[in-house]
Parts: C-alpha cells; sequence; structure tokens
C-alpha cells in the first residue's frame, strides 16, 4: 500500500534514508553524502504532504518524495519525452533487508495509479547503478542531464516515463 507519510513515520523513513546513504557510500557515490536528505527536509516534505511510504504488513518498507514540478528540469541537456504536466520522485530509498524484491517498480507503479497520470520524471547520480536499472526496467527513457542544486557533485542522468491510459 502507498499513503502519505506521517510524522510518526519519521523515524522509520530516517532509518531507510540512513542506510540507503550508507550503501551508496560504500559504492563510492557522492549522492546523499552530504547530510541530505535529513530529518528537516523529510519532516517538510510530510507537513506539506509531498512525502509517501509504501507499507506491506504495517512495515514501512520503502519511501519517496513526489512533487509536482522540479524547477531543476527546466534545464535540461538533452529533451525531455513531452512538455505534459508530471510528477517528480525524489528521495525514494527502500529498506535494506527488500532490495532485490522490485519494491522500487512497484512503488512507481502505484504512483502512476494513485495520481491517475501519465508522466513521471526522475533524476540519479551517474554511479547509481542499481537505480539506473530499476529505472530502466520500468520503462524509463534516459533524457539527457540536469544539474541539482544538492550536492556539489550535481550531474545528474535524467530520466521520463509516459504511459498511455
Amino acid at each position: 500500500m502507498l499513503r502519505l507519510a506521517t510524522p510518526n513515520d519519521l523515524d522509520a523513513i530516517f532509518l531507510i534514508i540512513k542506510f540507503a546513504q550508507k550503501r551508496m557510500k560504500q559504492a563510492g557515490i557522492t549522492q546523499w553524502q552530504n547530510n541530505y536528505p535529513n530529518i528537516t527536509i523529510l519532516s517538510y516534505d510530510i507537513n506539506n504532504q509531498e512525502l509517501y511510504v509504501y507499507v506491506i504488513y504495517q512495515e514501512i518498507i520503502g519511501t519517496m518524495s513526489v512533487f509536482d514540478f522540479d524547477p531543476v528540469y527546466n534545464q535540461i541537456d538533452g529533451q525531455w519525452l513531452n512538455n505534459k504536466p508530471y510528477k517528480v520522485i525524489h528521495r525514494m530509498a527502500v529498506a535494506t533487508n527488500y532490495l532485490g524484491q522490485k519494491i522500487a517498480g512497484q512503488m512507481i507503479q502505484l504512483l502512476f495509479n494513485h495520481f491517475n497520470i501519465c508522466d513521471i520524471r526522475i533524476d540519479t547520480h551517474p554511479k547509481n547503478l542499481p537505480m539506473i536499472k530499476m529505472l530502466e526496467k520500468q520503462g524509463f527513457q534516459y533524457c539527457g542531464i540536469v544539474y541539482v542544486t544538492t550536492n556539489e557533485d550535481a550531474l545528474r542522468l535524467a530520466y521520463h516515463k509516459h504511459i498511455t491510459f
């Protein structure tokens, strides 16, 4: 089940994020290594009803923040699939003991259904091979490069998925 996060979920969400940060560091990925995302950012997302959790058997096993747009995506070295309204996924992570079980893909599919939308955009670090593989398996298409504002190592690979109902 995909649902909006509540303040009571913050500890479980942050634990998932911390383990994801550790995995990235071990893989030599600079993404999420500068105290981002942190409790303040996650709380902000919760308060703005932009943070979702994926729950199985009353356990939070995945998290992602979802936005209506990202101004960073206005400048792309490449081209998006279209200019239609879209949702953006940021800060996506899956609990360590659920890795390899296609949870992120399930979360994305539920997001398409939840919002009844046709377009999702997302970006990731070029060294984040697990995320890149998952996006490609989910049918996301590489569209170019964007530069984020949350990290000194700002180059990100930009992906877009368009579906038709």
